[in-house]
């Protein structure tokens, strides 16, 4: 008897930069001499040699980095000054926004925060320094993920700190409330904050409730802004070394509704104003303390401001002794910090899985009449009931079998449920008494829309 056998199967660069440097420069001159501002733009360029050297475009963009950096600096001390004048000394600009060089991702990234002061209460004894604040805080943050997409997450909302005595220099305790938007997807989270501020320390308390469900993401895949909460405390060890901790519960990113809880253990080292080390370890990636899955992490950066003094900062090593550093008025008027980047989780759309799916027969051959068993895998489980058709096709080789023949070319249907990646279906083939030498079949799976 004869077997069926089955197939395995911008803008110009250089414009922008002209651009950039045209507005840096008016701008900047108001409070420095130009000179000084044409030797740092000059020195900005030297800097970009090396990527000239690569290519135009890359040193174009280091170029228009450079640039950038340098406007930015320059706008943020100019709408700084402004808006003490018309907000009182409070109002602040905080930024660390820098240009990104990298091909295909190229632009301002990072954070910046605005705070637009409302009222400070005054202490009872009389020395007019502030016991409490409230204010406005807007800000965004701007990033790319692991794929290249980018995100603008914007934020605002109501800040309130006080000092838990009248004393001047007593511990500060914060209250926040802020409402962070996604500008590409759409995605709300609403963030209640809770924050302290003291003699040895700090710590916060962030609970991340998103107001939004599975939205579009790239394509073929769907986007949710994830629930989490973090309890982050630190211990400044000395003026320049830092040691914290933060424990995590968070829903997994992969979508598939499970919680992710773990610690992490930082410790950073500031030797200099414009230098800084880290290393942090995590203990988990999917559940509790002891589970596997523990990354270490290294991390070091270097953040030269523009503008600044023009006496150069000194090294400061390993500091001095901390502890008995009360929280100063600028405690009080902090922008409510680790907040900014919505995270987001993502799963297939049901026709993305499906078509990455994989199609296979349970047994090596079967005879002609008899039932073929074929298992349809998903490459991540299904975010709902999913529907597919599976249909017999003629396999490869020399002698593949014959639709109407050697099978019924229909479609059979099958269910793959929710969390789940795999589903099995049986296929009746037609008997065939004349066939006289093996036969090959395929089979394909497709979306019952």
């Amino acid at each position: 008897m004869m077997l069926f056998r089955f197939a395995r199967d911008i803008l110009t660069p250089m414009a922008a930069v002209f651009a950039v440097v045209s507005v840096a420069l008016p701008a900047a001159a108001q409070d420095r001499p130009v000179d000084r501002l044409w030797d740092q733009a000059l020195s900005q360029t030297q800097q970009c040699g090396t990527a000239f050297n690569e290519t135009a475009s890359d040193g174009a963009r280091c170029l228009f980095g450079r640039a950038f950096d340098l406007a930015l600096d320059a706008g943020a001390r100019l709408a700084n000054a402004y808006g003490r004048q018309a907000f009182g000394q409070h109002f602040q600009i905080v930024e660390n926004l820098t240009y990104s060089p990298v091909s295909g991702q190229s632009g301002p990234r990072g954070n910046l925060d605005i705070v637009i002061p409302f009222s400070g209460g005054k202490a009872a004894t009389g020395n007019g320094a502030p016991t409490s604040a409230l204010f406005f805080q807007q800000g965004i943050t701007r990033w790319w993920d692991a794929s290249g997409s980018l995100h603008n997450d914007l934020r605002h909302g109501l800040v309130y700190r006080f000092r838990i005595a009248d004393q001047p220099d007593a511990d500060v305790i914060g209250l926040s409330v802020l409402h962070l938007h996604n500008a590409e997807r759409r995605h709300q989270v609403l963030v209640p904050v809770l924050d302290y501020a003291g003699r040895w320390g700090s710590g916060s308390f962030r609970y991340f409730r998103p107001t939004t469900d599975w939205r579009q993401g790239r394509l073929g895949y769907d986007e949710k802004a994830l629930e989490g909460m973090e309890f982050a405390a630190g211990v400044d060890v000395t003026s320049t070394v830092r040691v914290g901790a933060t424990g995590y519960r968070w829903e997994a990113e992969d979508g598939s509704g499970r919680w992710n809880e773990g610690a992490r253990l930082d410790l950073g080292w500031r030797p200099h104003p414009w230098l800084t080390f880290g290393a942090g370890y995590d203990s988990a990636s999917n559940g509790g303390l002891g589970d596997e899955g523990g990354t270490l992490s290294l991390v070091a950066g270097v953040r030269i401001p523009l503008g600044g003094s023009s006496r150069l900062p000194r090294w400061e090593g390993l500091g001095f002794a901390a502890g008995g550093a009360r929280p100063s008025a600028s405690s009080l008027w902090r922008p409510t910090e680790e907040v900014g980047q919505i995270r987001v989780g993502t799963r297939s759309q049901p026709a993305s899985l499906v078509a990455d799916a994989e199609v296979r027969f349970l047994q090596d051959a079967v005879d002609s009449g008899n039932a073929v068993r074929v298992e349809v895998v998903l490459p991540a489980p299904a975010s709902e009931d999913i529907r597919v058709a599976v249909r017999l096709v003629p396999g490869s080789g020399d002698n593949p079998a014959v639709a109407g023949v050697d099978f019924v070319d229909e479609a059979v249907e099958a269910t793959i449920a929710s969390g789940s990646t795999t589903v099995q279906v049986s296929i009746q083939l037609l008997r065939n008494n004349a066939m006289q030498e093996d036969r090959t079949l395929g089979a394909t799976v497709s979306l019952v829309s």
